[in-house]
């Protein structure tokens, strides 16, 4: 009897401090970044921190709660992105980095830095993680890119689009990219066309031999994948190069460059992809 009465207690008091939580979360998270002024901000932060602080210190009480919470729909958009990014700042389970994947599905890009979202999906596609449904979000975003003042380069949409979905495996996002083309505005179907140019695989490229044909395409998307889907030369300099590395070196450089945010880092992966594209013609 004492221990069902025991385990009533603890199913109790979760479930409070689950409803407090929420209660927390939406008290807090009660505002879009993007419409504050700074000196706004300024005043919010501070409350950021002690709920961060709060989860923090108490983990055992707290993560399997903040779990919850990212699962659930209808909290304010921008506690989906800073939530999850406190769970990864707490956690090396694939399992979390997957919850905060689904919640920052969730966000609204107006509210988070181009910058960091796009560095954060990359980390996390580099460790094999699915996160094609967050990283087409910048899809529906004009415009979006963002300034490196190291390299005075801008990323632009296509970049970002290629780092966050590169890393992981191609037949995560080949068929979703194909899905969505056609609903896409002509900027967001060239960002596609460049991801899948530097993705190469046998389906990207027979799509991408379809867009060519296909007229009832915008004449500058038809004209971009001609002209991207002729883009095979090396020079001199990176044949010689090419030549004295082993094809494990070059897989290498490949993957390395999409770790680097940098102009030297898009040349190396456009050089990769033209090596590999001439020696792995799809028929």
């Amino acid at each position: 009897m004492k221990f069902t009465q025991i385990i009533i207690f603890v199913l109790l008091s979760t479930l409070s401090f689950g409803q407090s939580l929420e209660k927390e979360i939406d008290n807090i998270y009660d505002f879009k970044p993007s419409e504050l002024t700074y000196n706004e901000q300024s005043i919010k932060i501070p409350m950021l921190d002690k709920f961060w602080n709060k989860v923090k210190n108490d983990t055992l009480k707290y993560l399997p709660l903040l779990r919850a919470e990212l699962k659930k729909d209808g909290h304010n958009p921008f506690f989906y992105w800073d939530g999850s990014s406190l769970l990864l700042s707490l956690t090396r389970n694939k399992a979390d980095k997957e919850v905060s994947i689904e919640a920052i599905t969730k966000c609204d890009l107006e509210d988070i830095s181009q910058k960091v979202y796009v560095m954060t999906l990359n980390n996390l596609s580099n460790e094999g993680l699915d996160v094609t449904e967050a990283a087409i979000k910048i899809l529906h975003s004009e415009n979006y890119s963002f300034f490196i003042p190291q390299h005075a380069m801008t990323f632009n949409q296509g970049y970002c689009l290629t780092y966050m979905l590169l890393p992981q495996q191609n037949t995560n996002y080949v068929d979703k990219l194909i899905e969505i083309f056609k609903t896409l505005n002509p900027s967001s179907q060239k960002s596609i066309i460049t991801t899948l140019w530097f993705a190469y695989s046998c389906k990207g490229d027979i799509f991408l031999k379809s867009i060519m044909a296909d007229e009832n395409l915008d004449k500058e998307v038809r004209e971009y994948t001609k002209n991207i889907m002729g883009y095979t030369k090396l020079s001199r300099e990176q044949k010689q190069f090419i030549k004295s590395i082993g094809e494990a070196q070059l897989n290498d450089l490949r993957k390395d460059a999409l770790k680097r945010f940098s102009d030297e880092a898009i040349e190396e992966l456009d050089m990769t992809t033209r090596v590999q594209r001439k020696e792995n013609n799809c028929h």
